[in-house]
């Protein structure tokens, strides 16, 4: 018998809650960390608890929550559409959760997941971009180490960008037409230069250059970027340098380069090993390889050590680049000297921790 993957107990999905009544009962720290997370939805809370803490009343009267001073009665449930019980009392959590079962609200018990409905995840909030990690009640501190990686991973304009999107894709659907082409748009869209111009803050040029790609459907241009990998050390990769070795189609890389570092790509991205750079005639053939790739349309990542500019062929290869009109950008990596001088010194740290 062939063994499936593991089933989930909980299914992820997201309810829409905008300008719907949200209950919390407690007015305590747990309270109040609900709160701040149902915070950044435009959910209308509804704080139910006799007394709240003084940090929790200032945030009430700041976020516009409502605090219902009263002690909890199943009335308050009325109308809700979903509760969590945070009193940090066991006898009062539990008759929040019966009621609200009882009135088919589905339930979230801070800390008791035999009350749960649902569980709360930890989220990375790109609205209308949301990231949900959760570990059905077994792992929070799990959840949070995932929250923080992934935070760090997706860049802050993530959400402007999408929000860029959803205003074009009623011209998109009208004049691109489906299947690889629209795809392609997309792509281009959310890993070009849209995406450049808004990451770096230039919201009005995301805008014309989101236009300009529609104009010129026909046709999607390629782009390189010179990545740099610094020493080689897959901790020191700076967080820019992945984002572009997952959106790339190729990953031209020079031999040197090890192949941990290869393998942070997209899986299906093509993997050109273009040997170890070191005479002239190799070199053309570089800037030849990536003309040609970029005018396939193909995203490009070209993986190099060291600092682009002092220790590899960057220079040409931006001249070759320039000569034929092609869209680049250098991404720097940690200078190799200066990460090999701290490597000693954190192994002599961790020896005297050890």
């Amino acid at each position: 018998m062939t063994v499936g993957a593991p089933k989930l107990n909980a299914f992820p999905v997201f309810i829409r809650v905008a300008g719907e009544v949200v209950v919390i009962v407690g007015g305590g720290d747990e309270a109040f960390a609900k709160a701040r997370l149902l915070g950044q939805s435009s959910a209308r809370l509804h704080i139910i608890a006799r007394d709240v803490e003084t940090g929790f009343a200032e945030w009430i009267t700041g976020n516009g929550a409502e605090h219902i001073a009263e002690d909890y009665a199943p009335s308050h449930l009325e109308g809700a559409r979903l509760v969590f019980a945070a009193s940090g009392e066991a006898t009062l959590d539990q008759r929040v959760s019966d009621d609200a079962r009882r009135l088919g609200i589905a339930v979230n018990a801070v800390d008791r997941p035999e009350l749960c409905d649902f569980y709360t995840p930890a989220i990375v909030n790109r609205a209308p971009v949301c990231v949900a990690i959760g570990t059905e009640g077994a792992g929070p501190v799990l959840s949070q180490m995932l929250r923080a990686r992934i935070d760090r991973m997706l860049a802050p304009s993530l959400g402007a960008l999408a929000s860029l999107g959803e205003a074009f894709r009623a011209s998109v659907e009208r004049f691109v037409p489906k299947g690889t082409e629209r795809r392609r748009f997309w792509a281009e869209f959310f890993t070009g230069e849209p995406s450049r111009q808004m990451e770096i803050g230039h919201i009005d040029e995301a805008r014309a250059a989101a236009t300009e790609l529609l104009l010129r459907r026909q046709g999607i241009t390629g782009h390189v970027s010179l990545v740099g990998a610094g020493p080689g050390a897959e901790d020191l990769l700076t967080l820019r340098a992945q984002r572009h070795l997952m959106e790339a189609d190729v990953i031209v890389h020079d031999e040197s380069v090890p192949e941990v570092l290869v393998s942070m790509g997209r899986r299906d991205a093509d993997r050109i090993s273009v040997g170890k750079n070191c005479d002239a005639a190799i070199q053309r053939q570089i800037n030849d390889l990536l003309v040609k790739l970029a005018l396939e349309g193909k995203r490009v990542v070209r993986l190099k050590l060291g600092d682009l500019l002092m220790f590899g062929k960057a220079g040409e290869e931006i001249a070759a680049l320039r000569a034929a009109d092609i869209s680049y950008e250098l991404v720097p990596g940690v200078v190799a000297p200066l990460a090999h001088a701290i490597a000693p010194a954190r192994d002599k740290v961790m020896e005297k921790a050890a």
